[in-house]
């Protein structure tokens, strides 16, 4: 299984928490709804490699009462920017978010 350079979990945190309407991120692998929110971040990210484009999977949790299509695109926007720029756009991203709960 491939891991997440940590530099590339640094850009990925560092752009979604400033992003407003972000409650934390959320654990993919939940079994149960308390173990939801979490501030490990490698538990809230999921990536696939291929020849042509990098895929992040981005788990969180909203503040409740946002526009969530706003937050999303939002994260998706800032995140894809960031990651091409420490690349210096020689690699193409792509950004999904998953909202899990709302809070």
């Amino acid at each position: 299984m491939n891991t997440i350079d940590k530099s590339i979990i640094k850009v990925i945190k560092d752009a979604v928490v400033t992003v407003p309407g972000v409650a934390s991120f959320a654990d993919y692998n939940a079994e149960d709804y308390s173990e939801l929110p979490t501030k490990e971040i490698d538990n809230a990210i999921e990536f696939t490699n291929t020849d042509n484009v990098t895929l992040f999977r981005i788990h969180v949790i909203l503040i409740n009462g946002v526009n969530i299509k706003d937050v999303i695109n939002e994260i998706q926007i800032r995140v894809k920017y960031e990651l091409e720029k420490i690349s210096k756009f020689t690699v193409k991203y792509m950004v999904d978010v998953a909202v899990a709960d709302l809070m």
